[in-house]
C-alpha cells in the first residue's frame, strides 16, 4: 500500500488582512474584525471560543489522510479562503538500528 501525506496551500481573502498603509506592526496580518459574509457566531461557537469574533480555522502542517486534508479544505473555502491540495511524494520507510540498546521497563507493585 501506498503511503502520502498531505498540505494545504492556503490563500485567503485579501479583505481579511489590514490594508498595507495600516500602521507597520499591522501590514499583512489579519484583521480582527473581519468576518465571512453572512457569518454570525451562534451560541455553540460563542460557548466554545469565548468570543463572537471570527477565529479562522486552524491549518496543520501536515495531514495524514486525505479525508482529514479535504475536510478541513472544504471548511476554509466556505469561509472565502481558496486552497490547493498537496501530496507529497510515495512515503519509504525503512528500518533504523538504535544508537543505543532500548531499556526494558519492568512492571513492579508499588
Amino acid at each position: 500500500m501506498t503511503e502520502y501525506v498531505w498540505k494545504l496551500d492556503v490563500e485567503y481573502p485579501a479583505d481579511c488582512y489590514h490594508p498595507d498603509d495600516a500602521e507597520p506592526w499591522f501590514a499583512g496580518m489579519k484583521r480582527g474584525d473581519w468576518k465571512p459574509e453572512g457569518w454570525e457566531p451562534d451560541e455553540e461557537y460563542i460557548e466554545r471560543f469565548k468570543t463572537e469574533r471570527f477565529i479562522w480555522p486552524a491549518v496543520r502542517r501536515f495531514y495524514l489522510s486525505r479525508s482529514a486534508a479535504v475536510d478541513r479544505a472544504l471548511l476554509l473555502e466556505c469561509y472565502g479562503a481558496k486552497v490547493r491540495l498537496l501530496r507529497s511524494k510515495p512515503i519509504e520507510f525503512e528500518e533504523r538500528r538504535f544508537r543505543r540498546p532500548l531499556r526494558v521497563i519492568q512492571g513492579g507493585a508499588a
